[in-house]
């Protein structure tokens, strides 16, 4: 009976869908029409139908028309709640827009229907896979069973809880898949309850993703707030539960903790069980990601070169990392953990600046919808008052780069150069990114067959606009390595034949037998110097840190190819020298230290007493 009914009802939306497309006149993009217009359409059962006249109507009223226009077009009311439901309804294939407005069409009416909830799911970051249809789902299902989700915190950490959720999030401790609802049901609990931090109601629904994406069990959770030390129960301290755990390499039967549950005499891999057993950075670096999550606390591990780590906010919407052995510029995404714009850790930062200014980060995000209707050549105009309204907007920056390098025409190098311009300024707090964005412009900047002075010329100055993010307060590993990309890059177009040993020679490497050829390689080093020495602007502080990074990898890769070992480390002496001569002696025995410690890494018995002496001789 109840099948029947059912079935019934879903011929008779079918049926007025039908009526409905066939007879309605064009859809206005007015701000009470669209409202009106989706909430009918979803409540029928006819989603689908809306969304084809919708994207009809952009169609219609942006085709043809001037960047400026369309720029203008996305900042009024009508304009930008069109494409913010243009938004959501092109990420959903047809069978999950038909089969979500007859499962939920109130919910889907209210969602499409006002603009901040709708606003908040879609500016809350990328979902892994472009699951929407899932998180989409789950985000009513909420909503159906807690009407209070309309709203508020609430609301946030339902939207969270959607978009983690699109893709099962599988518990630590038995592998089974965590009930996204209950999830949601726990947090908004605890929250009443105040067990958490207070500073967890502050958080938008971006940085509730995680929080509320933990691995570990709603159990787990509770143990952990009952049992972390007394003096780790504060808001910048709670992180450090991490080491409550012992670093256990095997178990006390000595079972090793790469033999993964065995290590654990197969017991599940819980909180309590973890804090029993102990284990290595993984097991550590997980605790503490749990720990934090436990009081509401944003967490994620990451993973670094041989290592875990782990991120969390030790003060409020400021991530840092702890368990940590490599820095930012060489952690990046866990699998299993969902990030936006892209795998690097050094994102989180830029999107929780980028967040900061959630109406900036909307009006972005409006633009990029916006430029899809333009034509190629015209999208990159978009795209730039896109990242001119949220110039941390890491993804807007990629879509602008994306358009310039399909526009060749119309994207001059003069252009290139001015969009450079307003990255570094954008960006300043965010080198690494820069980088990225310059490695693509580069090629309309420098052509392919410049000269080695052109790329050493190219490479300095890159450097002096790093060494002025360095100076401003950016921090110097994420420059060094930032630089690194780039005479990295410069150095292989500069000896193409030896690209593998040009490039071990910029970055410190071993370069396993290859060598440069010597003239080649003079001028990479005096190119690596000479960018790196942009970084010596003052006594100590980042910018002194990152220009002993950059000499400490050269001197490295000079000692690794032994033919260059002369002519080389001659041109380090000079700096020295004139270290030296500036009474900078201990920067001068530093980088003579250096010497010495790249001699003995190479086990060449007569180069180390070289280094040794010429060390000596500096006392």
């Amino acid at each position: 009976m109840h099948f029947a009914l059912r079935a019934s009802l879903l011929t008779l939306a079918c049926m007025v869908s039908a009526a409905h497309g066939a007879t309605d006149p064009p859809l206005r993009l007015t701000t009470s029409a669209l409202e009106t217009e989706s909430c009918e359409h979803a409540k029928l059962g006819a989603l689908d139908t809306y969304a084809t006249s919708l994207d009809a109507a952009l169609h219609e009223s942006l085709d043809g028309k001037t960047p400026i226009v369309m720029s203008k077009f996305a900042a009024t009311n009508a304009g930008s709640f069109a494409l913010l439901q243009w938004r959501l309804l092109s990420r959903l294939d047809a069978t999950s827009r038909a089969t979500l407005s007859a499962a939920h069409g109130a919910t889907l009416c209210w969602l499409l229907s006002n603009r901040e909830p709708l606003e908040t799911f879609l500016d809350s970051g990328d979902v892994e896979g472009n699951r929407w249809n899932e998180a989409t789902r789950i985000l009513c299902e909420i909503v159906d069973k807690d009407p209070r989700a309309r709203e508020g915190l609430a609301l946030r950490i339902a939207i969270a809880t959607a978009l983690v959720f699109s893709t099962p999030v599988n518990a630590m401790a038995a592998g089974a898949v965590i009930d996204p609802i209950t999830r949601y049901e726990a947090y908004k609990q605890w929250d009443a309850d105040g067990v958490l931090f207070a500073t967890f109601r502050d958080l938008s629904a971006w940085e509730l993703r995680y929080v509320v994406g933990s691995w570990s069990t709603d159990e787990d959770l509770v143990w952990a707030r009952a049992n972390i030390k007394p003096e780790l129960k504060q808001r910048d301290k709670v992180g450090d539960g991490a080491h409550m755990l012992a670093y256990n390499a095997t178990n006390k039967n000595g079972v090793s903790v790469q033999a993964g549950s065995k290590f654990y005499d197969d017991k599940p891999m819980t909180l309590p069980v973890m804090l029993e057993y102990g284990g290595v950075c993984g097991a550590i670096s997980r605790f503490g990601t749990s720990m934090s999550q436990a009081f509401g606390v944003p967490a994620m591990p990451i993973g670094q070169p041989g290592h875990c780590a782990f991120l969390w906010q030790k003060e409020p919407h400021a991530w840092s990392i702890n368990n940590d052995v490599s820095g930012w510029a060489e952690s990046g995404c866990h699998d299993g953990i969902q990030m936006t714009w892209g795998q690097p850790a050094w994102l989180m930062p830029l999107m929780q600046q980028a967040q900061g200014v959630p109406k900036k980060f909307h009006a972005a995000e409006t633009l990029r919808a916006c430029a899809m209707f333009a034509p190629e050549n015209a999208r990159a105009v978009i795209l730039a008052d896109a990242c001119a309204q949220c110039p941390q907007h890491f993804g807007a920056w990629q879509d602008r780069m994306e358009a310039m390098q399909k526009d060749a025409k119309g994207a001059t190098s003069a252009k290139w150069k001015e969009a450079m311009k307003q990255a570094a300024a954008g960006l300043a707090k965010h080198p690494m990114a820069y980088g990225a964005l310059l490695a693509k412009a580069e090629p309309a900047l420098l052509d392919a067959k410049s000269t080695p002075a052109a790329r050493r010329s190219f490479a300095v100055k890159s450097a002096h606009t790093l060494a002025v993010m360095v100076n401003a307060g950016a921090d110097a590993g994420l420059v060094s390595f930032a630089l690194q990309a780039i005479l990295v890059r410069e150095a292989e177009a500069m000896a193409p034949e030896a690209a593998t040993a040009a490039r071990a020679l910029v970055k410190g490497e071993d370069a396993k037998s290859a060598v440069v050829p010597l003239a080649l390689a003079v001028k990479i080093i005096e190119m690596s110097l000479a960018a790196s020495n942009e970084f010596d602007i003052a006594p100590s502080g980042p910018a002194h840190d990152a220009w002993i990074s950059c000499v400490r990898r050269l001197i490295n890769g000079i000692a690794w190819q032994a033919p260059l070992r002369k002519d080389g480390l001659r041109r380090i002496e000079n700096l020295i020298a004139a270290l030296m001569k500036a009474n900078r002696g201990g920067d001068a025995r530093g980088i003579a230290d250096f010497i010495t410690q790249a001699a003995s890494a190479t086990k060449d018995a007569a180069f180390e007493a070289e280094a040794i002496a010429y060390r000596a001789s500096l006392n």
